[in-house]
């Protein structure tokens, strides 16, 4: 088991694997950006497919929102949005990328995703809208990479706006690693991997092929067991009742708790700001534990909540959209 930091760190060894795979190669992504990054990653599995390699994508369209509102407006794959996507796109720039808005588009394919789509090793999907926020890569059936770090540029370095991002990937090393995570993903009972024997390593919402939303319940149960310290390090962070009310609970009972969201997040940083202070207004004056928040000055776009003996990391947000919407996938 290895924790890779940053795109700097996960980059390098996603293509190290990409590059000794001699089987299969299993990729699951959000967003998938056509830029420097985002084409390289595609001209190495190319490469590999040219090798014999069998590459199955996935790519969620749902993606293309955030692609083409963001940075330099140009998603991999999907070149042509909906109407419906255009208003949801024009919405998003408008409210967090106004300078972005007359920046045109690009207007073509990139040459590797053409390369991608027609090469008769690999196979693709990225034109159904699944809601499906999780980040993966599965290698030769033996290695899994999974956390929260999209294939794009800003994951490996600065954003547009000089913001530099912080997030995380985790390798799992042995077929057992992949097989249980393949069954959690199925919805398949008894996929437990666990350290502990009673809960798996792995936790996922997801919709089909049976509706799971497990992932709200991971976290509580972090949060509830937590007897001294708890660190939570997110993204998006809405002030959903229950963390609201678990955290004050933590606090109450002399856990000392910290809480990081970036210091001016991309997306919904207002409801980032709301969250902490209706979090800091239920929990009690007196409590035998303590509260601090911190406003990093890194675009932070990990999701991890961590105990003194359990840690759960991945892709999923603690907000309304991540617990009934979105398929995700962590770690614990």
């Amino acid at each position: 088991m290895k924790l890779l930091i940053n795109g700097r760190e996960a980059f390098p060894e996603i293509i190290r694997r990409i590059r000794g795979a001699q089987k299969s190669i299993s990729v699951n992504m959000f967003i998938w950006r056509d830029d420097e990054i985002g084409n390289l990653i595609a001209s190495e599995l190319f490469y590999a497919a040219r090798r014999g390699v069998k590459i199955d994508i996935t790519k969620d369209r749902y993606g293309i929102v955030c692609e083409c509102c963001e940075e330099n407006r140009a998603s991999f794959f999907h070149e042509a949005p909906t109407l419906m996507e255009q208003i949801k796109i024009s919405v998003l720039t408008f409210i967090y990328n106004r300078d972005l808005l007359f920046r045109k588009a690009k207007g073509q394919e990139s040459g590797f995703a053409t390369k991608l789509r027609q090469h008769p090793n690999i196979r693709l999907s990225a034109e159904k809208n699944r809601c499906d926020h999780s980040k993966y890569f599965i290698f030769d059936d033996e290695i899994l990479i999974m956390g929260g770090i999209n294939i794009e540029d800003k994951e490996n370095g600065k954003d547009r706006l000089g913001r530099e991002y912080h997030d995380y990937m985790v390798e799992f090393e042995g077929a057992e690693y992949v097989e249980a995570f393949r069954a959690k993903l199925s919805g398949a009972a008894g996929s437990a991997c666990g350290a502990d024997g009673k809960a798996g390593l792995f936790a996922v919402n997801i919709k089909s092929p049976k509706r799971n939303f497990e992932l709200k319940k991971r976290y509580l149960d972090i949060i509830d067991g937590a007897k001294s310290s708890l660190t939570i390090l997110m993204a998006y962070f809405s002030p959903e009742p229950a963390f609201v009310n678990a955290i004050a609970a933590a606090v109450s009972r002399g856990v000392d708790v910290r809480i990081v969201i970036p210091k001016s997040a991309n997306l919904a940083d207002a409801t980032n700001k709301r969250a902490m202070e209706i979090i800091k207004a239920a929990c009690p004056e007196n409590g035998r534990g303590s509260l601090r928040i911190y406003l990093s000055d890194y675009m932070l776009h990990a999701k991890l909540v961590m105990s003194e003996n359990e840690i759960g990391l991945g892709s999923c947000n603690i907000n309304k959209k991540a617990f009934r919407q979105l398929d995700e996938a962590n770690c614990f």
